[in-house]
């Protein structure tokens, strides 16, 4: 797999990289997988990997991530990130297990064996370094001095030197389900399933007491309290609740929860241990805190007596609490890591996030978003919809499950757009690395069998081949696809160059209308010095971003303005006509009939031949970078602040409506069901009515 980084886009005219500060700040959109409770009647699904993250490592600034399809790293101050495989050597693909070393260096498992990244001598570049096929490794815990490694799993423990691994014999096929390095840096403890907690020096574990049966407990961590005692967190399997273990001087002091409380981890941020609880999707992080005599547990927190009749605590003398924090995790978590008091999580849906106040915030580099600024959608059948992302990749999905598809384009092409016309024939444009121009193919069977199934048996046939005039070498590239009431298919069309810095930056290379019953096609693009129009080009402005279809006009926007052409006319408006800015991301028409812009600075409507704010409210004066109406006469808007509904009544009050769902949307789309599409810099959603 090759190296892709999260590029800051300077681009050359087709350019988000020219929006103000208020498109939010890189890795801090928080975006709740489902905000149904803020907007009644609605039910909201967001994605923004196709499986669960499975490990997770941080150190100071630098966090790795990986699932069953890869590995990636984080920059965490900077949100700038970079997928790692064949690249710096690493095999296979399913992360199973990662861990930092005392060198700084992450130890890996995944299906191919475990290895460590290493760092050449003066040299900042990783290679993998193989340290052997070990198979079903799900934790690690890399020594101090970097020489070596504790890894387990269904089969047990191992201890590596560097050169090889050996087992531990009083842990063979044992289910190891956590480990966590000593503070000596060499010996580990070690959590099981159903056998307790283990420490490891050596060759050799010996069974440590928790105050409690640990046959139906399974152990899922443990960690430092401010105080430097060592609490173990475990999860009752017997339904009985979380488990918390202090491994106090003397006989260790055993606690549980209420049976509700369902224990998911126990996590040394590197300050204190931060114990993450909660049910399925709503988990919780809390601190621990010793309750005195007759303190009563504090709002939202979870209360832990003692597993032994008799003692003080069982009778109410004393009893620990696990205390809400403000830093809340993501729901649906899968695996935790700390660093410097932070505390990083992988999720079942979510991809990558960490603690923040109020609401997790998302790390860029989801696997179904990427660095994409827009979306497409079509939909065969409701619960069978593409979706292709600037990525560029192609997705099929039921709207919950996401699997990578293809849309007929070829071995080393790439999926471009989808778009479906008012019968639900979905067309795609993708490229050809023999073919300067666009393929576009038609979706001419489809199989009825759900996104979860591997889409083997779509049938996409040839249907046009539109040969292009590019204004760089190169394959094009696409800002939109729009198919018109009268079966024309509208692309927008861009090209890919590198600065002198070495980043990619996007040209505008116009828009190409397609004839899709004559399979006539034009290419219109804004006239170089000296160019003329033939009869049927339109000297359309650079850099086009949409296309909103409204009776005999067509509309788009661009970043130099909206755009019409109607009636043989074509008029431009910019910021000598009203227009607050001429950075314009989308285009459609609000209920009243009047035409709506989504600017840099915020929405702005056609009053009669002059643009103008639509609100000046200040929480109306923000990025806005998607516009869309569905059947219910209902506005939605894609800003840096969140997913906006503006219902008929807001609209006729002059009001910027309800955040359905925070963070930085990019675009929102509506599909022949009237559903709501949205992309946001860390996940996809689907918005439908219950």
């Amino acid at each position: 797999m090759d190296r892709t980084r999260r590029l800051t886009r300077a681009l050359a005219s087709l350019s988000l990289a020219a929006l103000p500060a208020a498109c939010g700040g890189a890795g801090g959109a928080a975006t709740p997988a489902s905000a149904a409770s803020a907007a009644p009647g609605l039910s909201i699904v967001e994605r923004s990997e196709t499986g669960p993250i499975t490990a997770i490592a941080a150190r100071g600034s630098v966090l790795y991530a990986g699932s069953s399809r890869g590995l990636r790293r984080w920059d965490t101050a900077s949100d700038e990130y970079e997928t790692l495989g064949a690249d710096v050597g690493l095999p296979g693909h399913g992360i199973t297990a990662l861990g930092f070393d005392g060198e700084g260096q992450v130890w890996v498992a995944s299906d191919a064996g475990v290895g460590r990244l290493a760092r050449g001598k003066g040299d900042s570049k990783e290679t993998y370094q193989s340290f052997g096929g070990l198979a079903g490794i799900t934790v690690l815990a890399p020594t101090a001095d970097g020489r070596g490694a504790w890894a387990g799993g269904g089969d047990g423990l191992f201890r590596s030197d560097g050169k090889s691994w050996t087992p531990i014999p009083e842990l063979q096929g044992v289910a190891v389900t956590s480990l966590d390095l000593d503070r000596d840096g060499t010996s580990a403890w070690v959590g099981t399933r159903a056998l307790g907690l283990f420490h490891v020096e050596g060759d050799h574990a010996r069974g440590v007491l928790i105050g409690d049966d640990p046959a139906g407990l399974e152990i899922v961590g443990t960690a430092l309290t401010t105080i430097g005692t060592r609490v173990v967190g475990a999860r009752d399997m017997r339904g009985e609740g979380a488990r918390l273990v202090f491994l106090e001087q003397g006989e260790p002091q055993a606690f549980k929860a209420q049976p509700e409380a369902r224990m998911v981890r126990v996590v040394d941020s590197g300050k204190d241990a931060v114990l993450v609880a909660g049910p399925a999707g709503q988990e919780r992080a809390y601190s621990l805190q010793l309750l005195r005599a007759g303190e009563p547990p504090p709002p939202g927190g979870l209360r832990f007596v003692s597993v032994k009749k008799g003692t003080p605590s069982a009778r109410g003398k004393d009893r620990w609490a696990a205390v809400p924090l403000d830093e809340v995790p993501p729901p649906g978590v899968t695996v935790a890591a700390g660093s410097d008091g932070a505390v990083f999580y992988g999720t079942e849906r979510r991809g990558v996030a960490r603690g923040a106040k109020h609401a997790p915030a998302y790390f860029s580099g989801a696997e179904l978003v990427g660095d994409a600024d827009r979306l497409t959608v079509a939909c065969a059948a409701k619960d069978r919809c593409f979706v292709v992302t600037d990525g560029p990749r192609a997705w099929v999905t039921d709207g919950d499950t996401y699997r990578a598809s293809r849309v007929g384009e070829a071995d080393e092409g790439a999926a471009l757009a989808v778009a479906a016309d008012r019968a639900g024939t979905v067309y795609a444009l993708s490229t050809d690395p023999k073919f300067t121009g666009l393929v576009v193919t038609r979706l001419a069977e489809a199989v009825v069998v759900g996104a979860a199934q591997a889409a083997v048996g779509d049938t996409w046939k040839g249907y046009e081949r539109v040969p292009l005039k590019m204004p760089v070498e190169g394959p094009p590239g696409v800002s939109f696809a729009g198919l018109s009431p009268a079966g024309t298919l509208w692309i927008g069309v861009r090209a890919h160059v590198k600065s002198a810095e070495g980043e990619d930056q996007d040209v505008s290379a116009g828009a190409v209308e397609l004839d899709l019953a004559s399979h006539h096609a034009t290419h219109h693009h804004a006239l170089k010095e000296g160019e003329k129009a033939n009869a049927d080009m339109l000297p359309l402005p650079a850099a086009l971003t949409g296309v909103f279809f409204d009776d005999s006009a067509v509309w788009f926007s661009s970043l130099s303005g909206v755009v019409r052409w109607q009636q043989g006319d074509l008029r431009t408006w910019g910021e000598n006509e009203g227009l607050a800015s001429e950075l314009v991301h989308g285009i459609g028409k609000a209920p009243g009939d009047a035409i709506w812009a989504a600017t840099s600075e915020g929405i702005a409507r056609l009053d009669g031949k002059v643009w103008r704010p639509y609100s000046g409210a200040e929480e109306a004066l923000v990025a806005c970078h998607g516009v869309a109406r569905d059947a219910a006469d209902n506005m939605w808007i894609a800003t840096s602040k969140g997913l906006r509904r503006l219902t008929a009544a807001d609209v006729k009050a002059g009001r910027f409506g309800d955040v359905v769902a925070t963070g930085d949307w990019k675009d929102v789309k509506l599909d022949k069901f009237g559903r709501v599409w949205a992309l946001s810099s860390a996940s996809i959603a689907l918005v439908d009515r219950h």
